[in-house]
């Protein structure tokens, strides 16, 4: 239901630009159902630029100031006295103010982006298959003429709702061939795939630029998305060429992709050039990667190191047989060592941010008492102020005055 309530302003400016083109600029009604759905495309992602470029600019001020955050961590990390945590809090409240930067601003942009992106899918999706039932209904604003207008409209003689696994019979009713079809439907889909494939590409290495290698998810994230590289393009291929995907949502695919990896690249390159990283940050970034990678490296290399011990002790042991399960009982005590060593590790993490959340929830208590105080006595100076004022007005006082 959410999703339908997306659908009405992209379809008004589908509507909008099939209208103009049509009926104004008196263009072919096949020609200027295939333009809407370019000019559908520009708009709707023209509009979502400013949030684009301030989820970009977000990830760059993060990298910008990671090196003096750094230095606060440093300083403050560590500690849980109330005043070195509510320094190390107003530090870098002054840091972020110092950048422009809000935590906020890379969180909402794709959350304003994601349901318009949807709606314009979901639109072309029940416009071009009729399967779906929705031709004897409205579309937003389209009327079902004008989706009985879409659904006879063609792209380079290939109707718009015809996809590459459909029956003979569908292919026979909409006045087709397989093989029209695939001449058109695959070129769409190999620029549609390779365009997914680089702005995958292009994500990825930006993301390399601006990661911080010191939090674990996102270098998990990060990890897991060169696997995606090869998983990605398989996937969106088979399912292109064997699921129900028209040519309307194909050419919607490639244009907005290609829309994606110019604006990508523009925007990359427009805050390099606006924002460059200084030599303290190209030292902070390879200083924590290096860091980072050799850690893992050390804990892959002495897990292996551990594991071929414990594999030879245990084949030594089967030529002396009795000292088998004093061999298991020492690899069982060391594989407990280890985990309880891994354990402890992340305990102590966990127990100092714990303290440093008390100390702040404690800092914010007596922030709101003091105000509170602040504010009861400005209320009672304020009631004193006005009692004296009444008193020295009333006549009693006026005649004792006199």
């Amino acid at each position: 239901m959410l999703l339908e309530a997306f659908v009405w302003p992209v379809s008004a400016v589908m509507k909008m630009w099939q209208w103009l083109l049509a009926q104004v600029l008196g263009v072919s009604p096949d020609t200027a159902w295939v333009l809407s759905i370019v000019l559908l495309v520009i708009t709707v992602r023209a509009i979502l630029v400013p949030f684009n470029w301030s989820t970009y600019r977000s990830t760059r001020m993060m990298l910008m100031m990671r090196p003096e955050q750094e230095r606060l961590e440093k300083r403050y990390g560590d500690s849980t006295d109330p005043e070195d945590v509510a320094a190390h809090d107003e530090a870098l409240k002054e840091l972020n103010k110092d950048y422009g930067y809000n935590p906020m601003t890379g969180c909402i942009p794709p959350l304003v982006q994601i349901p318009f992106i949807l709606g314009l899918y979901r639109l072309l999706m029940w416009m071009s298959v009729p399967e779906n039932g929705r031709t004897d209904s409205n579309i937003g604003l389209l009327t079902p003429e004008d989706t009985a207008s879409f659904l006879d409209a063609s792209f380079m003689g290939v109707p718009l709702p015809a996809y590459v696994s459909m029956s003979a019979e569908q292919f026979s009713a909409l006045g087709t061939t397989s093989e029209d079809v695939r001449v058109v439907a695959i070129p769409l889909l190999i620029f549609a795939l390779a365009f997914t494939t680089v702005n995958t590409f292009v994500s990825q290495l930006r993301s390399r630029t601006h990661l911080d290698w010191n939090a674990t998810v996102s270098r998990n994230v990060y990890t897991w998305m060169w696997s995606m590289l090869v998983i990605i393009p398989v996937v969106l291929g088979f399912v292109g060429m064997t699921g129900l995907i028209p040519v309307a949502l194909l050419l919607y695919w490639f244009l907005g992709n290609l829309w994606t990896l110019s604006q990508s690249v523009i925007i990359w390159y427009m805050l390099v050039k606006k924002y460059p990283l200084r030599e303290e940050h190209k030292e902070q970034i390879h200083t924590s990667r290096t860091k980072v990678l050799g850690e893992k490296r050390e804990e892959k290399r002495a897990k292996m190191n551990a594991t071929h011990s414990w594999r030879r002790r245990r084949l030594s042991a089967l030529v002396r047989p009795a000292t088998i399960p004093q061999v298991s009982r020492d690899i069982k005590a060391e594989k407990e060592a280890m985990k309880a060593e891994r354990k402890n590790a992340k305990a102590e993490q966990k127990s100092l941010k714990k303290a440093r959340d008390k100390v702040r929830s404690d800092n914010r208590k007596a922030e709101m008492e003091k105000r509170r105080d602040e504010r009861k006595r400005q209320k009672e100076g304020s009631s004193a102020g006005l009692d004296s004022s009444e008193n020295a007005e009333s006549p009693e006082n006026h005649d004792q005055m006199e």
